[in-house]
């Protein structure tokens, strides 16, 4: 009765909040877009310091990566699961995962369009240490993402109920990006996709904790993975620990918050992102647990634990829809506490603002007026008996496992320049592909054997040299049609030799086909209304004329037409124009076959339809001195025939406001700014935004950059004896790596 009571009086606060914290957010709201410096959130005013109404006094929530509940627990006793192919330790590939390919694959309820090599699961034996916790506490059925897409805007929704419109993952640093920095976001309201800066005048559940005095922290070492870096009020605060190895220090030094977010330390073995081995990030879970129940704090703690995202792994139960961007696919949550039920198994229908309606209900806090506030949401306190004898430890030791042996994974160029790294490249492909098998040694030895295993024959790999993490060890061949297993066979550097996968499942592919295709979508990014046209050359060394010629946008399958010729030896070329796409990201899966079975193939993230672009920026001269005046330009260009509402040159990250020159914002308009510049070399973008109609841009406002970041153009260089720039010249990084940049894949 005495819960029950605090509830009421919980829910009759939450009307007075909503108000209050409504004012915070449209104050801040003019910063949104290009914030000049920081802003801080309501601040811990020290009117009152909240207590945990429960045995519950502090919460850790763990957050591991990319993977649906079917993929982890489909085979879990009790629950509502779905028997699928045991899956191989590791994955051979990481798999699309991006908002596109989620709303494709949940196909409005079909649940019809997962990656093809994501029906996979594991098993018991693959995963001994979620097991037990499971087991031994309890675990959710009924538990979903809060979006549907990747990791950064559920990083948000964890600590904010929302994700402040951030729909997509990309190489950012939150709050301290560069201002050319813009991404797909989607409206909850309407669904509508624009893009914008990744920093969010929203209020979260770490501003609430400060204005009651409740501590917290949160330990990332991901930018993608730090919810409060994307956020205004709390992007720059000292709670925000860089180092995830702070929290079994904090544990043990008797330090920790009364409310703790724990990311892994990497994008590698700790943080179960594919396609790391299982081992490595069990090990790290059961070392941050096994410190909290070594220590007096294990009395008083509820720990959760779960998945970011569906990682592209198949999930057979239908999410949600809340609204315009969620629910996403079921991710697995287990609870580990002494006051959890043993083997229990909530059925109840929960997301990651679950996580604040504890901590809100825990220490009688108002809601933020999001997702928190839902009545169908639980707070997973039927997850808990207060009134039963504590549970003990369950202390887990580690998994014993080698690691020789990596697959490697994303690292080049971000936004759409990176290479695509899996064990094989690529995943589907024709007779006439030559098929790469890579791997990286990490010991710094030579090994005396190293072999890919291909349908049971051992062929042996050649070194390519340094690689992050090791060295690449690479053969490359042509395969018969069919589909294809593999594994790997190297000396361990301890005098045995190591086969992976660990579990002895063969990875899965390549999948070959008689025929060979190669697409383009032209134009990669275009207003509404502009014609993009689709292109896939087929090319059959049998002169076999294809059966199936498809391409699905957005799920709608859509005929491709070839150009009358008949000559499949050397190529046909097959298209589709269409004029009628809608603004944002489009997931495309092209479906083609010659009578021998049809072959998938996908760019997860084109064509880019925006509302305003701007192109064909320049600086001339590209050299000069300290006198010279410089002119900037570039084309506008806005679907609905708007001026820009802001219209922006970034040089050394400094702001000069452009102004009209001439022509039609419709067709082209060109806008200038003349200035002078010290000496040294420059380099410089433009940002521009504005409304996606003729309204009065009330949820409309959309931006676009030239380049879009990482990339910024190189000049002028200015002083004595400068060489002039190539104009057009751009400065990108020399590599960057980050796990859930978008995937470009070809065959």
């Amino acid at each position: 009765m005495i819960m029950q009571k605090s509830k009421v009086m919980h829910i009759l606060k939450n009307r007075w909040y909503f108000i209050a914290a409504l004012v915070v957010i449209l104050g801040v709201a003019v910063w949104r877009a290009f914030p000049t410096s920081s802003f801080h959130g309501v601040q811990a005013n020290g009117h009152r310091t909240a207590t945990a109404q429960t045995p519950i006094k502090h919460i850790v929530v763990i957050m591991l990566e990319n993977h649906s509940f079917d993929n982890v627990f489909g085979r879990f006793p009790g629950v509502n699961g779905f028997h699928e192919a045991h899956a191989p330790n590791p994955l051979g590939a990481d798999l699309g995962h991006g908002g596109n390919v989620a709303l494709a694959a949940i196909d409005n309820g079909k649940m019809d369009e997962f990656p093809q090599f994501g029906y996979v699961q594991e098993t018991q034996s693959d995963i001994p240490t979620y097991w037990s916790y499971a087991q031994q506490f309890g675990i959710s059925d009924n538990f979903f993402s809060s979006l549907a897409t990747s990791s950064a805007p559920n990083h948000v929704a964890v600590v904010a109920a929302q994700s402040g419109g951030l729909f997509e993952s990309t190489d950012q640093k939150g709050c301290n990006s560069p201002q050319n920095k813009l991404i797909v976001s989607r409206s909850a309201a309407t669904g509508n996709e624009y893009w914008s800066y990744p920093c969010y005048g929203i209020y979260s559940l770490p501003q609430e904790l400060d204005a009651n005095g409740i501590s917290w922290k949160y330990y990332s070492e991901i930018s993608i993975w730090d919810g409060p870096l994307m956020i205004q009020g709390t992007y720059n605060s000292p709670n925000v620990i860089k180092h995830s190895g702070q929290f079994v220090k904090d544990v043990q030094n008797g330090q920790m918050a009364q409310v703790s977010w724990v990311m892994p330390p990497d994008a590698g073995d700790k943080s179960d992102h594919p396609p790391a081995p299982l081992q490595g990030a069990q090990n790290w879970v059961a070392q941050q647990v096994n410190a909290v129940m070594n220590s007096s704090y294990w009395s008083s703690t509820a720990i959760f634990l779960t998945w970011d995202d569906w990682g592209g792994f198949y999930d057979h139960v239908v999410p949600p829809k809340l609204d315009g961007v969620g629910l996403g696919p079921r991710v697995p949550l287990v609870v580990i506490s002494p006051y959890a039920k043993q083997g229990y198994i909530s059925h109840q229908l929960s997301e990651f603002a679950s996580f604040l309606k504890f901590v809100e209900y825990d220490f009688s806090l108002p809601n933020l007026g999001q997702r928190d506030s839902l009545s169908q949401i639980s707070d997973l306190t039927d997850f808990f008996d207060f009134t039963q004898t504590p549970q003990p430890p369950l202390i887990l030791s580690p998994i014993s496992y080698l690691e020789p042996l990596k697959v490697p994974t994303t690292v080049g160029v971000p936004e759409g320049n990176q290479q695509l790294h899996a064990a094989v490249t690529p995943l589907v492909g024709g007779v006439s592909v030559t098929f790469s098998y890579d791997i990286i040694y990490t010991p710094s030895s030579t090994p005396t054997m190293h072999n890919v295993n291909i349908d049971g024959v051992a062929h042996l790999m050649s070194s390519k040299g340094p690689y992050p993490g090791g060295t690449l060890y690479e053969y490359s061949t042509k395969l018969a049609v069919g589909s294809h297993s593999f594994s790997f066979t190297f000396s361990d550097g301890q005098g045995g030799t190591l086969t992976i996968p660990y579990n002895g499942v063969l990875m899965e592919g390549p999948h070959v086909h008689p025929f060979s295709t190669k697409y383009s979508i032209n134009p990669a990014v275009a207003l509404p209304g502009q014609p993009v046209t689709y292109t896939v050359t087929y090319t059959s060394p049998t002169n076999t004329p294809p059966t199936k010629t498809e391409v699905y946008i957005d799920d709608v399958p859509h005929a491709m037409t070839s150009n009358g010729s008949t000559n499949y030896k050397t190529g046909v070329p097959y298209t589709l124009t269409i004029s009628s796409l809608s603004v944002g990201e489009h997931y495309n899966l092209f479906r083609f076959d010659d009578g021998s079975g049809v072959a998938l193939f996908n760019n997860a993230a084109r064509p880019l339809i925006s509302p305003l672009i701007v192109s064909q920026t320049s600086v001339s001269p590209t050299s000069g001195t300290s006198s010279t005046i410089f002119t900037f330009q570039t084309t506008y260009a806005n679907a609905g025939g708007n001026a820009p509402g802001q219209a922006l040159l970034y040089v050394d990250n400094t702001s000069y406001p452009m102004t009209y020159a001439s022509g039609s914002y419709s067709t082209g308009a060109l806008y200038q700014v003349q200035t002078m510049l010290p000496n040294g070399n420059h380099t410089f973008f433009v940002v521009f935004s504005g409304c996606q109609d003729g309204s009065n841009c009330q949820n409309t406002q959309t931006s676009w950059a030239d380049p879009i970041a990482p990339g910024v153009y190189a000049g002028p260089n200015i002083g004595t004896n400068v060489k002039p720039v190539a104009p057009g010249t751009v400065i990108l990084p020399s590599h960057t790596q980050n796990p859930d940049l978008p995937q470009d894949t070809d065959n």
